[in-house]
């Protein structure tokens, strides 16, 4: 399931039971996560409920809200962007008084801290990369120690520190020490895995004591998200938070884990891996060679919703896999606004328990990180069609296989016999109405059968086209004239046609 623009997160569990009593359905009224398979029947057959769709309309509400921030790069960010707070932006060089009793920070001083920061850090000096945190707040040191290491062990390439926006006064004429806040960007990119530089946001209090007082980092946390139900923008990453971090590398993938879990992230990897080569090459053998796709995939491993819900954000997690889309930092006159992408996996959910699960989940949020590039970034309250891009990585997720063996395909025939809590009335299910309580799952299979229509009818290359089309900014109804040269109301009736022959 979707993120926005670059990902998503995925629940394709059915949420339909087979009814205990032909006359009397009964249908679960919550999400049934734990459920466990009746003895003697296969797994599929009794799945978890998946959750409420939640997180498309974040990412894309954010992306569409500071794209234009991002895409300049280190510059002032706009006032949407940021809390409400009255900002004092530092003074240039130029522009100071020449009263000696002044403490001040310039821009320069700024600027000057973040790069040699950043120098530290591709350097390898851990002194020198500590030194501008408080001595005395030992825990504070020991945790920018632990990010120090952790970074250094991860191929990421490109590391830098970029000045977001400071608040906070940052003169006093009267020789009183400053404290203020500074939103940094953490500007990184994971080496033969990452399109584009991309940025995970901290938030540092500094303070300056006196005139020649060096300026010092006494907290460091994440920066604040202004729109959106995650807390922060894209933190914390792993190495923010665990106190090592497991890697293992694949020809196109990197598998991180708590160091807990480093035995079961070998053992995933062969399988993340057979996925990853399996989506990028159904696009690039079907005329996606010429978009920028990415050469893999970066998976973070962790086990339970909470800590699902804590890496690269900060929210209710109910999910069991997501892809994090990040936007592309300072890339103001390039066409790939998405740079990158971050898949988090939940490794506590019933897919996990078998290897056909496991792939199936991995093809599903790779396809999602693998089309994040194509998106044009373009602001929408609405995002993205559900149907088109659930739809698509539920089609390549389950590609070659029977529609009668889809974990859906009883829910979807109950869904035309009007078992379900909404008829099938002919309508591809729109965004509005996709999480209607007891439609979500289905709704999934809808979009998964409008995909495989086209498949079957123009072919995976024309599938492609026209999902890309989508992505790059025509409505779903402009793509489908586009590509496949009929109208959504023809489609609609075409589409209606082919699921009550595949599930009638």
């Amino acid at each position: 399931m979707t993120s926005g623009p670059a990902g998503g997160q995925y629940p394709p569990q059915s949420q339909w039971q087979h009814p205990q009593h032909p006359q009397q359905p009964q249908w679960p009224q919550q999400p049934q996560w734990q459920n466990q398979p009746q003895p003697h029947q296969p797994q599929w057959q009794q799945p978890p409920s998946p959750p409420p769709r939640r997180r498309r309309t974040w990412l894309w509400v954010t992306l569409g809200a500071f794209a234009v921030v991002l895409a300049v790069g280190g510059g002032a960010v706009a006032g949407l962007v940021m809390s409400a707070e009255k900002r004092y932006d530092p003074f240039d060089k130029e522009e100071l008084a020449s009263d000696p009793n002044s403490v001040l920070v310039t821009k320069q001083d700024l600027q000057k801290l973040l790069q040699g920061h950043s120098e530290a850090l591709n350097a390898g000096d851990l002194k020198a990369y500590t030194g501008i945190f408080d001595r005395e707040n030992a825990a504070l040191v020991q945790q920018q120690t632990r990010i120090f290491n952790n970074l250094r062990k991860l191929p990421i390439t490109r590391m830098s520190y970029q000045t977001l926006q400071q608040q906070g006064r940052t003169q006093d004429s009267f020789g009183r020490g400053l404290t203020f806040t500074l939103d940094v960007a953490f500007v990184h990119q994971f080496e033969g895995i990452d399109l584009r530089p991309v940025s995970e946001w901290y938030r540092w209090t500094i303070t300056k004591s006196g005139a020649d007082a060096p300026l010092t980092v006494i907290k460091v946390g994440g920066a604040p998200a202004p729109l959106g139900e995650s807390k922060t923008v894209y933190y914390p990453g792993p190495w923010d938070i665990w106190p090592d971090v497991s890697v293992v590398r694949t020809d196109h993938t990197v598998v991180l884990a708590h160091p807990a879990m480093a035995a079961q992230a070998a053992r995933l990897a062969p399988t993340a891996e057979k996925a990853a080569v399996n989506d990028l090459r159904f696009l690039s053998a079907n005329g996606a060679q010429g978009a920028a796709l990415p050469k893999g995939f970066v998976v973070a491993l962790v086990k339970g919703k909470a800590q699902l819900g804590n890496l690269f954000r900060k929210e209710k997690a109910t999910e069991a896999g997501v892809s994090i889309g990040m936007p592309t930092w300072s890339g103001a006159a390039d066409e790939v606004r998405v740079g990158a992408s971050r898949v988090v996996m939940d490794v506590g959910s019933s897919f996990f328990e078998t290897a056909e699960g496991s792939g199936e989940i991995f093809r599903h949020e790779f396809a999602h990180s693998a089309v994040a590039s194509l998106d044009s970034g373009k602001f929408s309250l609405s995002g993205l069609d559900n149907w088109v891009v659930e739809g698509f990585a539920e089609y390549v997720a389950n590609r070659g296989a029977a529609v009668t063996g889809n974990i859906r395909y009883d829910e979807g025939r109950a869904y035309l016999a009007g078992r379900l809590p909404e008829r099938f009335d002919g309508r591809i299910p729109d965004n509005i109405s996709w999480d209607i309580p007891g439609m979500t799952s289905v709704n999934y299979l809808m979009g998964h059968l409008a995909m495989r229509m086209i498949e079957e009818k123009y072919g995976e290359r024309k599938l492609i086209a026209f999902v890309s089309a989508h992505y790059r900014g025509a409505t779903s109804d402009e793509a489908l004239r586009k590509v496949l040269g009929t109208g959504e109301a023809q489609f609609q009736r075409q589409w209606a046609a082919y699921v009550r022959a595949r599930l009638g």
